[in-house]
């Protein structure tokens, strides 16, 4: 099939794929449009995760999942097939980035925006819990950014209240830097481990650094596992606030109702690194660990409404440290394996808990909050420890396990081919100007490049869309060398339409005007005896160059974008990112064409006869 992935136009239960819009390990999903003009999104498996059980069961949580949950920030189901060979699922299109695409690209959130995407967040995952959902992976590529607000994307990893664990033994599912503590330690997931989620993406928002690091992925999930965030950079209450809702031990952290509050103090009050708070309730307090990452900030205790200020110690005293070094609390000897990785923004090292052979937390019900309002009662609810008696793992856990599934290498991905359409163009000149004085070698150079560039075309495709199937193997190179004289056919065979139709267009649309300027029944430019200046009176040589130039931009154009054109012009980009590389690339094939196209304009502008080898002769309309 000519295509990678889905190609614009194909039909797939009654919807036509209009563009893609992403891919990843399970499958992609496209813009499309159904029957009546509406547009959607369309999630469909790869075929390789369609014949895996599993897989089809995690995409069935999916549409049970958002079947249960109706809030306008979470994508509303239109339909879906759970049983079909093409499993899919399609939901309302949200028009807007990602979260982790609109950090990247405007850099991070200030107090007030931070506040809102905190609250609208929040109020999205009260209706998620409410309908007895946990989201189970919220990152940043899985929130996208509407003009109504944030939206709450892929349910894929969607976990039931009520369901069994789906999760084998000893694999994880979930994002690093975005997987609470518990679930690391292997605890079933829950509106708190949700919660977790909630605020290490708060965190990416107000930093634009994702909150634990990205590599190595023990240190990433090493520092989670001890609840130390990069805040570097925030104000004391925004640090106080997302720390206390990371802090690791999940019977101490902040409640989501006591978090949005203290983002909205910053937003109205303002809250910027070295400001000195008193008299905020509570939140200007900071959170375990978070009078470090501060530095310079002064925070005033005891608070007026009783609460004290914690010192930064987690777990237990840590004596001084050389300068550089950041000690995190100490834990139970017995069975702790202690990593030491690169600390952060070119600190010193950093020593961290891994793994660990027992429960590092006591299993408690979280006290309630008791935020402005007092009553103890919290619109953001599932702040609990881990579940009583949950076994910790064993000896050597080592919590990046093969059950991966988060992150954003999620499968295999082809490489980006950009367009070129300035190198494109700049090549089509010469060949337009060449085919004025040369039409027969002109044709067969033309030919030959639409072949090679489809034989490429198809090559790449094939060879790319067998690894998104089947991820990358040794044997790639080798089938592809093998499939290399079937390709071959492929192109031919996929060439006849677009010439068909080009040499039908040629010929209905220039050859009536070439039998009349070779029978001399129009003469342009006549001052001669005979009607015009050439010998005998008849048209000039430019004339028919022109025509001719004229009628190799026809065949050139349908040809390149005539019928089943689109993997030449795919050929076309490899070839041109193989051998021309970059705006540097592009800036010599500009000055090549352009010069190999004033030697070609030259023998125009000479009156140079048309020479038609290989044809033995011109088209002859007169007989």
């Amino acid at each position: 099939m000519e295509r990678i992935g889905l190609e614009p136009g194909t039909e797939v239960g009654g919807y036509r794929i209009v563009s893609p819009l992403g891919a990843g390990a399970m499958g992609a999903v496209y813009r499309a449009v159904d029957g009546g003009g509406n547009v959607v999104a369309f999630k469909v498996l790869h075929a390789h995760v369609a014949a895996d059980a599993d897989m089809r069961a995690r995409l069935g949580r999916e549409i049970a999942a958002l079947r249960r949950v109706d809030h306008p920030a979470v994508a509303h189901l239109l339909d879906a097939e759970p049983d079909a060979s093409d499993m899919f699922i399609v939901t309302e299109l949200v028009d807007g980035p990602t979260l982790e695409a609109e950090i990247a690209d405007g850099g991070p959130l200030g107090p007030t925006d931070l506040y809102e995407l905190a609250d609208q967040l929040a109020d999205a995952l009260v209706a998620v819990h409410a309908a007895g959902v946990i989201h189970r992976d919220l990152k940043p590529s899985n929130v996208l950014i509407s003009p109504e607000g944030p939206v709450l994307i892929d349910f894929g990893i969607a976990h039931g209240l009520e369901d069994a664990r789906m999760t084998s033994v000893g694999f994880v599912m979930g994002t690093p830097g975005y997987l609470a503590p518990e679930l690391i330690d292997r605890g079933d997931p829950s509106p708190a481990s949700d919660w977790w989620g909630w605020a290490a993406m708060l965190v990416y928002a107000a930093t634009g650094r994702a909150p634990f690091g990205v590599r190595p992925l023990d240190a990433v999930i090493a520092r989670a596992h001890s609840g130390d965030p990069d805040t570097a950079g925030l104000g004391p209450v925004t640090t106080a606030a997302l720390r206390g809702a990371l802090d690791a031990n999940p019977a101490r952290r902040w409640s989501a109702d006591r978090v949005v509050e203290a983002l909205r103090v910053a937003a109205d009050r303002g809250d910027t690194p070295g400001t000195t708070w008193s008299g905020l309730g509570g939140y200007g307090s900071l959170a375990p660990g978070a009078a470090a990452a501060v530095g310079a900030t002064q925070v005033q205790g005891p608070q007026p409404d009783g609460t004290e200020v914690l010192g930064s110690q987690v777990g237990g005293p840590a004596g001084a440290q050389p300068s550089g070094t950041e000690a995190y609390g100490s834990w139970p000897d017995d069975g702790t394996q202690v990593a030491s990785v690169a600390a952060r923004e070119g600190t010193g090292t950093a020593i961290m808990p891994v793994t660990f052979d027992k429960e590092p937390y006591p299993s408690q019900p979280m006290p309630p909050s008791y935020g402005p309002g007092g009553d103890g009662q919290s619109r953001y609810q599932g702040q609990a420890g881990p579940p009583q008696g949950q076994p910790g793992p064993p000896q050597g856990f080592d919590p990046v396990l093969p059950g991966y599934q988060g992150g954003p290498e999620r499968g295999y991905v082809p490489p980006p081919v950009p367009h070129r359409p300035l190198a494109v163009f700049a090549l089509a000149v010469p060949f337009v100007l060449a085919a004025a004085t040369f039409p027969g070698r002109a044709l067969v150079a033309l030919l030959a490049v639409v072949l090679v560039c489809r034989v490429v075309g198809i090559s790449h495709s094939s060879l790319h869309g067998r690894r998104e199937q089947r991820g990358v193997r040794a044997s790639d190179t080798a089938q592809a060398v093998l499939r290399a004289p079937w390709h071959v056919v492929r192109a031919v065979l996929a060439t006849i339409p677009s010439v068909l139709v080009a040499a039908s267009a040629v010929v209905v649309l220039c050859g009536p005007v070439w039998w009349l300027l070779t029978t001399d029944r129009l003469v342009i430019g006549s001052n001669g005896s005979g009607g015009g200046t050439a010998p005998d009176g008849g048209n000039e040589p430019w004339v028919y160059a022109t025509l001719l130039g004229a009628a190799a931009l026809l065949a050139a154009v349908l040809l390149w974008f005539g019928p089943v054109t689109s993997l030449a012009r795919h050929g076309a980009r490899v070839v041109l990112r193989t051998v021309a590389p970059g705006w540097i690339g592009t800036l010599v094939i500009v000055l090549l064409a352009a010069l190999v196209s004033w030697l070609f304009l030259g023998a125009v502008l000479d009156g140079r006869a048309v020479e038609w080898a290989p044809l033995q002769e011109p088209p002859r309309f007169d007989r």
